[in-house]
């Protein structure tokens, strides 16, 4: 009986009445809200319309400034890599971050295998301080230099020269290491020709003057000796010793003849000589020596224009000390090559060494080689072998190399040789070019 009566009252018109009002009233908050949502929209839409402007305009502007950064970065970049120092930045663990190509061209080491990898294990010695050492930031703004020699792989020797610096932030925070390298090889070579020119400057005066100090009394013992000889039996003990003397004496004077040679040369008279032709020649003197001593001969003549201004005797007697050290180098034989070829030298150290009428960089010189596989020399008597009374054979003098370097200078050359233990020895002459008329 109540269901029915409760589903009675449901049909009633006030129910329905009241429903109405409800629904009426939901709409109308419906409406309102409406209202406001749209109100909010054109808000919105007028807050983007007056923003739009300036939206366009920091994207217009962060487009420029990421421009800019890229092209100052890679300005950056061009900067860093047009360098002639080399340039090295690591973080703080040592860790290679950047590598120039000056750094790539000086140490061989590539960029992209460089990068990534520890700075003191790639160049295998402490570019940069051990970082477990307690006073690793200290010692780099001490002023942390190095000086090390490095081999590239084609056994060519730098000597390089590091100075390190720590890179910070405008909050002076560590940010990392930069390591600046320069090639000081050039400059090395050229304090050590300074030098052994004046080392040898030296000594040449100071033999000199021994050189005459001694000819006076040589000459007055060569002189009592050939008067005792008037006085002496032939075949007499008396005169075997005074023979003995006189020998002595001959052979002293002969030293003392180059020794002023080398100190004071006499001037020398140049023409027009066909170094493959002189070369021929000194082969064929000198093949039977060579045969006899199990010595190889090869003659490669391969240069251009082979004209040179010489003298003839005097350009045989340096082939000559040459071809009988080499002989030295090889007691159990071996190759002997003599090569030629046309030659344009690009080395400054070398090309101060020519003489001044040289245009540097353009004369054609001609290059002589010769190259032996014998023993060779270690780096310490290689420095040594062209200064005078330097010599490791028991019976040498000394004097022969040292004449020869003078007499490749008078001609307007020098002499470079190349030479390690156990691999040979390679002597190169260089002359300048004679094109006659």
């Amino acid at each position: 009986m109540a269901n029915k009566k409760n589903q009675s009252l449901e049909n009633t018109p006030d129910h329905y009445i009241q429903q109405i009002s409800a629904l009426k009233s939901e709409l109308y908050l419906e409406k309102e809200l409406v209202k406001k949502l749209k109100k909010t929209q054109e808000d919105w839409s007028e807050l983007i319309e007056k923003v739009q402007p300036t939206i366009k305009a920091l994207s217009e502007k962060i487009k420029e400034l990421r421009i800019n950064l890229h092209l100052k970065n890679q300005e950056l970049n061009n900067v860093l890599q047009s360098l002639s120092n080399g340039l090295i930045v690591t973080d703080l663990a040592g860790k290679i971050q950047t590598f120039n190509r000056a750094a790539e061209s000086i140490t061989g080491f590539e960029t992209a295998k460089a990068v990534g990898n520890d700075i003191n294990e790639l160049f295998k010695l402490d570019v940069i301080p051990d970082m477990n050492d307690d006073r690793f930031i200290e010692q780099i703004e001490e002023g942390y230099q190095r000086q090390f020699t490095l081999t590239k792989e084609n056994d060519q020797e730098l000597v390089v020269k590091s100075s390190t610096m720590l890179m910070k932030s405008e909050e002076n925070e560590l940010q990392g290491i930069i390591i600046n390298l320069v090639d000081i090889t050039q400059l090395r070579r050229l304090e050590e020709e300074a030098e052994r020119k004046s080392r040898l400057t030296a000594m040449g005066e100071i033999a000199m003057q021994v050189a005459h100090e001694l000819r006076n009394p040589l000459g007055s013992i060569e002189l009592f000796v050939s008067m005792m000889k008037m006085d002496l039996q032939d075949e007499s003990e008396e005169m075997s010793l005074a023979l003995h003397i006189n020998s002595a004496t001959r052979s002293m004077n002969h030293i003392i003849s180059n020794l002023l040679e080398y100190t004071n040369p006499r001037p020398i008279v140049l023409d027009e000589i066909a170094l493959h032709e002189l070369l021929e020649e000194f082969v064929g003197f000198s093949g039977f020596s060579a045969e006899q001593l199990n010595i190889e001969f090869q003659l490669k003549l391969k240069a251009r224009v082979d004209k040179v201004l010489g003298n003839r005797e005097l350009l045989k007697q340096v082939f000559h000390n040459l071809f009988v050290n080499a002989c030295q180098a090889m007691p159990e034989g071996g190759d002997f090559t003599i090569s030629t070829k046309s030659y344009i030298e690009k080395d400054p150290v070398i090309l101060q060494r020519l003489n001044n009428q040289i245009e540097r960089n353009k004369q054609p010189l001609v290059m002589v080689v010769f190259k032996d596989n014998g023993k060779g020399m270690p780096e310490e008597i290689k420095k040594k072998i062209f200064d005078p009374f330097f010599t490791t054979r028991e019976q040498g003098t000394g004097l022969g190399l040292s004449i020869a370097h003078n007499t490749i200078a008078s001609h307007g050359g020098t002499i470079i040789v190349d030479t390690k233990p156990e691999k040979g020895t390679e002597i190169r002459l260089l002359f300048p070019q004679y094109k006659s008329g």
